[in-house]
């Protein structure tokens, strides 16, 4: 629309007036074309601003890292264009930068890299700057390759991510095109890096936070708040018919307050470590162990029968019982390394047959333990009878 009349306008002039023509026509023209780009760009940055506002509203509302970078990974690419891109953490203690996600096209992949370190390839250097780098092709930055990027990279762009003046991750956005990434690209590469940081460094909290509230301090265990949130979890896939059954072990050392009149509380908290990592080792994947308070442990064991849980129950008093504990007596002015042969008793229930809810459950294995083993002379295992 515009090019054929400022043709024929130009070729009249041109007949009329000659090369003043092309200074008559085409500055207004080239200013105008010039007005227009700016124009056309303040739009788009204007689009990806508003788009990055509720792209950083939407991260910082992720409470697993995880799900944070899964939410940035699949968005990145609508709002800056891009084929592949890493995602690195950086161990400023151990000076290292360790590759935390590798994407294509808004999808993670598995990649390996070894740790890189400060100062050295354009990761190193962004990290120990603190500025981002923006490079048009690959003669820019082949220099500074560290054998990380495909040899097919022409653009690149790296970000830092700063909390408290200290850059703590890195995102590199490159592409097999020249001239890929702009500096207003940059800029707003910034500000959802800005959100990122902001957003793991809040998913990190959040699970810390939780692993403090559900577990235990001293053995590392799920404690007994988590149990309970698992138990009602297993119910629920009892009722909705996903499991079959679910057995729970309550498991109690025997004599324990003899354990600390002889050693001292100490000692006594050694083997509750030392029987939290044998017990660990012993259950595995194959159901949740916690500690459910004092000296007394649970095992939940999902779609486990009651005659297969009693036999697992009985392989755990055998290992507990012929190995013994290696604490050292806080009553010995020394402290002297003793070896301690501890027993344990133990109560096994199963639901549905003998709870219809979880507190009945523990309620149940709590009486076997109690009246079938502790009563009948500890270092047993017994079922609940209803």
């Amino acid at each position: 629309m515009l090019i054929l009349p400022i043709g024929i306008i130009l070729f009249i002039l041109y007949q009329q007036i000659g090369l003043l023509s092309i200074l008559l026509i085409g500055v207004p023209v080239i200013s105008l074309t010039w007005i227009l780009k700016l124009y056309k760009q303040s739009k788009q940055i204007n689009i990806h601003l508003k788009s990055a506002g509720e792209f950083g509203h939407q991260l910082t509302q992720k409470l697993h890292i995880d799900g944070v970078l899964e939410l940035f990974i699949n968005r990145i690419s609508t709002i800056v264009e891009t084929e592949q891109g890493y995602i690195f953490d950086i161990y400023n203690a151990e000076k290292e930068i360790h590759l935390l996600r590798y994407f294509e096209n808004g999808e993670a992949i598995e990649k390996n890299i070894e740790p890189l370190r400060n100062g050295l390839g354009i990761t190193g250097e962004v990290w120990q700057t603190g500025k981002a780098l923006l490079f048009h092709s690959r003669k820019e930055w082949k220099h500074l390759d560290m054998g990380i990027i495909e040899p097919n990279i022409e653009s690149i762009m790296t970000i830092p991510i700063v909390r408290d003046k200290l850059v703590v991750a890195e995102v590199m956005l490159v592409s097999t095109k020249k001239r890929a990434y702009e500096n207003h690209q940059m800029m707003i590469m910034d500000i959802l890096c800005s959100y990122l940081g902001v957003a793991i460094e809040n998913a990190r909290h959040h699970s810390l936070a939780m692993q403090q509230s559900e577990r235990c301090p001293l053995t590392n265990l799920y404690n007994f708040r988590y149990i309970e949130r698992e138990l009602q979890v297993q119910f629920t896939n009892l009722t909705n018919h996903i499991t079959k059954n679910v057995s729970l072990i309550l498991i109690d050392i025997d004599r324990f307050k003899a354990v600390n009149d002889s050693f001292g509380h100490q000692s006594g908290n050694e083997i509750l470590c030392q029987l939290a990592e044998r017990l660990n080792s012993i259950v595995g994947k194959t159901g949740t162990l916690a500690r459910y308070g004092g000296e007394e442990f649970v095992i939940l064991l999902p779609n486990l029968a009651k005659e297969e849980a009693f036999k697992f129950a009985e392989f755990i008093r055998l290992s507990i019982a012929n190995k013994p504990f290696a604490v050292h007596s806080d009553l010995d002015e020394y402290r002297s390394k003793q070896l301690v042969t501890i027993t344990a008793s133990m109560g096994v229930a199963t639901a549905p047959n003998d709870a219809d809810d979880e507190q009945a459950l523990i309620r149940h294995a709590d009486r076997a333990m109690y009246t079938g083993a502790k009563q009948a002379g500890r270092n047993k295992v017994a079922q609940y009878v209803g």
